[in-house]
């Protein structure tokens, strides 16, 4: 047995370091061909990517809320290798932008108008960089932006826009625009299909495209198939469609086998590959800290779904009760953080009230030698919390190198501003009730099978009361699949921490650090008071 144990550590350690190698250099490799510049236009960081040494049009690619440009690389790096000189940048709030974005996430013209300015200084810098045609590109609420600008602007000579959620778009305004929409953002078709239709004088089809491009009017509607709000973004069909529509616009050859950007493929291979690899690197964490969990050695009963199922009713009613606008600087990130603290506190009292019940029913203890007797589990920690605190940063650190550089290199902003990291603080205080008294409820020796799986369901289905109470928080219905993602691959961590370990405390410290790192580095600044 002991052989075979070894000889798997050995295989997901070779697996794992040859699967991050193959993604990386394939991650690396696209942008080699291309003159990849950074500027900053004030608090603005710009990227300026460029395929050929000759003059050529400039494409404006503009990210989404919560976003940041590294999630729009794709597009830049599938138009440069097109021929186009393409530029990314972060909105205020956003990214690398420590500008705070004006209103709040209803206060729609404000937003605007701050947006159109951003995107006037970079339209300005795009002039310069290229053979001064422009067209634009945006994503969710970068398309709207990037639409009202156009429409603003007849000079943009032609616009791509996906997820594109703004009614305004009349049949000649703004000029030649594409509207991709995956086919699993079913409330982004309705938009979508009036584009349409207003082409076609009727019934307008998907797929087909309608007026002229070089009149200005021409439109095209296009589902990617098999994406939704993020995943559209990655679609093969997406950068087909984009960089067919500008070679359209600007009245370029259209290339017969097109280079489209499929970093999406490679990062799914590099994070697995990381998740493999911490199998047999979690052999360092190996100090069996024994410290006595006080919620075992009882068997799951109707107390353990009332600590589950309660706290996940009462945080979403008192959150609606305490919504929290203004608590933190940063949009959505307040209110979710009160949400982990209000769930954490009710199922940590939930846990302590069936200590208490537990206890009064046991029988009293038989005496043992003192030798054989356990330290109390407040003496234990308090000795081994050094050790603790340790291995909870080895996981966090394994996740900031193994995920968050990638992430940020080739995915979404990771590492935030030095501005953001008072935030983190005070977003791990609020997230640490709810990662300890998890861990607890279900990493207990002899506790219920499938548990930690139970309770992601149920947060789940509390997360979405939540939203319905507040509609303040529907942004997070479209990043919901990635907590399901976060808490599989982390939970996957402090499960293999907790049997290294002897005790939870570990996982709970580390997961309650990379989710309030990810919230404070991706949720927009805003500025309070």
């Amino acid at each position: 047995m002991l052989i075979t144990y070894r000889i798997g550590y050995w295989l997901s350690a070779l697996l794992g370091l040859v699967g991050l190698a193959i993604a990386w250099w394939q991650l690396l490799l696209p942008t080699q061909p291309l003159r990849i510049e950074r500027q900053w236009l004030g608090a603005t960081p710009v990227t300026i990517y460029r395929g050929g040494m000759e003059p050529a049009p400039a494409i404006v690619v503009a990210h989404g809320f919560a976003g940041s440009q590294q999630i729009m690389d794709s597009f830049a790096v599938t138009l440069a290798r097109g021929g186009f000189t393409t530029l990314t940048f972060d909105f205020p709030g956003h990214g690398q932008n420590t500008t705070p974005l004006q209103g709040d996430i209803t206060d729609r013209e404000r937003r605007h108008a701050q947006l159109s300015a951003t995107l006037d200084a970079v339209v300005a810098l795009a002039r310069q960089q290229g053979d001064g045609r422009v067209g634009l590109l945006g994503h969710s609420m970068g398309s709207e932006a990037v639409v009202r600008y156009a429409q603003a602007h007849p000079a943009i000579a032609g616009t791509v826009a996906v997820s594109l959620g703004y009614g305004g778009v009349t049949p000649a305004s703004p000029r030649n625009l594409l509207v991709l929409t995956g086919a699993l953002e079913p409330q982004l078709h309705g938009p979508a299909q009036r584009i349409a239709d207003q082409a076609a004088g009727g019934q307008g089809q998907t797929g087909v495209t309608y007026g002229s491009l070089a009149d200005g009017n021409a439109r095209r509607v296009v589902y990617p198939p098999f994406v939704e709000h993020i995943g559209v973004l990655f679609s093969p069909v997406s950068m087909d469609e984009s960089l067919r529509w500008f070679n359209g616009v600007f009245e370029r050859p259209q290339p017969q086998a097109p280079f489209l950007d499929m970093r999406l493929l490679w990062l799914v291979l590099l994070f697995v590959s990381a998740t493999v690899l911490f199998w047999p690197l979690s052999l360092i964490v190996d100090c069996r800290l024994q410290i006595a969990d006080w919620t075992s050695g009882h068997a799951p009963g109707w107390g353990w779904w009332l600590v589950a199922l309660l706290p996940a009713l009462l945080a979403p009613l008192l959150l609606r009760l305490f919504p929290a606008d203004g608590l933190l600087p940063i949009l959505v990130g307040g209110p979710l953080a009160l949400y982990f603290a209000l769930y954490g506190v009710a199922s940590g009292l939930g846990l302590l009230a069936l200590r208490l019940r537990r206890g009064q029913q046991q029988a009293a203890p038989v005496p043992r030698p003192q030798a054989a007797r356990p330290a109390t589990w407040w003496r234990a920690l308090r000795l081994r919390l050094p050790v603790i605190v340790a291995a909870a940063l080895l996981m966090f650190g394994y996740v900031l190198l193994m995920f968050g550089l990638p992430a940020h290199m080739f995915l979404l902003n990771y590492f935030p501003p030095p501005v953001r990291l008072p935030i983190f603080g005070a977003v791990f205080g609020a997230m640490l009730p709810y990662f300890l008294a998890d861990e607890w409820l279900t990493r207990r020796a002899g506790g219920l099978r499938g548990a930690y799986a139970i309770t992601k369901v149920i947060f789940m289905f509390s997360l979405a009361l939540a939203i319905a109470l507040n509609p303040r928080l529907f942004f997070l219905v479209l990043i919901a699949p990635l907590f399901l993602i976060y808490f599989s691959i982390y939970g996957l961590f402090s499960g293999v921490l907790t049997r290294r370990s002897g005790t939870p405390l570990v996982g709970a410290l580390a997961n309650a650090a990379i989710f309030a790192w990810i919230v404070a580095a991706i949720f927009p600044l805003i500025a309070v008071g």
